[in-house]
């Protein structure tokens, strides 16, 4: 399928109710939380987003997993983090309905897990298979520098098999990583640019001077190829197009990341400000499946496979 670069109607609506909706929730926005705590899950926006069907839109042939990788790039753009990608772009596509929260681990990879103190189901991507366990209240918190909820397993779950292509749920992880770490570099190079136009240095807005606009300009050109590349390997769900897609963005993810924390100064170090809750999500994220080099590993075997 060749995909337009365009929305069609329907998903243009479906993101214009999404933005809407992301900029009228008040509590979908910045505040620190009680001892200094990394993360703030979104719980009343989460809320609003399944009851609203947002999380559906996979499923629905006019929205499709283009929308829906659309809403996990803008919910990783909020301050406030809620488990969207797994929902959004595996549950659909499962053959089953796995309870959400889902937390998400691939080749059994050792260390804490991603939304794991929140999650009701875990599910287990490798090649050999698709497994899922409920395992509501069964993930241990730990403390983490990462801007997400991160816990361990106290004992070894129940597994169950899930009948669907191990190659296909890995595609589609691959691009649910890559909409929620392109959304986590865009919200945190719109915090930045705030921060520029506003503060001023020898007299002049620190976004005036040609050498700080030339970077962000360049950050921004790779998140929002990054955003198009993510959007077309929705649209094909082709393992090459997800590949490139994850592997880009891992690749460009830390010196974007420096680039945010060098113009935002000392600002950005502290917890009082939300930059550092998109940039250690980037953390997070840039290492996951084995970072850009297995990405673009991935991308290579899969792009000769076709020769």
């Amino acid at each position: 399928m060749t995909m337009r670069l365009a929305f069609n109607e329907d998903q243009a609506t479906f993101a214009t109710v999404l933005a809407q909706m992301l900029s009228d929730d008040t509590e979908a926005g910045f505040r620190t939380v009680d001892g200094w705590g990394r993360f703030d899950y979104g719980h009343a926006l989460d809320a609003r987003l399944e009851e609203a069907g947002f999380f559906d839109a996979a499923r629905e042939d006019d929205l499709g997993a283009v929308a829906a990788a659309a809403m996990v790039h803008e919910v990783a753009k909020a301050p406030v983090v809620i488990e969207c990608a797994a929902t959004a772009l595996l549950r659909p596509f499962l053959g089953q309905e796995l309870p959400r929260p889902l937390a998400v681990r691939v080749d059994d990879a050792p260390g804490a897990i991603r939304f794991l103190p929140q999650a009701r189901s875990l599910l287990s991507i490798t090649d050999a298979g698709i497994r899922w366990a409920q395992i509501e209240g069964r993930g241990a918190p730990v403390e983490s520098l990462y801007a997400y909820p991160m816990g361990m397993l106290d004992d070894a779950p129940d597994w169950q098999p899930l009948d669907v292509d191990p190659n296909a749920v890995r595609t589609l992880w691959q691009v649910a990583l890559a909409a929620e770490l392109g959304g986590a570099l865009a919200g945190g190079l719109a915090s930045v640019l705030e921060h520029v136009r506003e503060r001023a240095q020898f007299g002049r807005p620190l976004g005036s001077f040609q050498g700080i606009q030339h970077r962000l300009a360049e950050d921004a050109v790779w998140i929002e190829g990054a955003q198009l590349l993510t959007l077309r390997a929705a649209d094909s769900r082709d393992p090459a197009d997800a590949a490139l897609a994850l592997g880009h963005l891992q690749s460009h993810a830390t010196r974007i990341g420096y680039d945010l924390h060098q113009f935002m100064g000392a600002m950005g170090l502290t917890l009082e400000h939300p930059l550092h809750r998109w940039t250690y999500r980037a953390r997070a994220l840039r290492a996951e499946m084995g970072g850009a080099p297995q990405a673009l590993l991935d991308y290579a075997d899969a792009r000769w496979d076709k020769r």
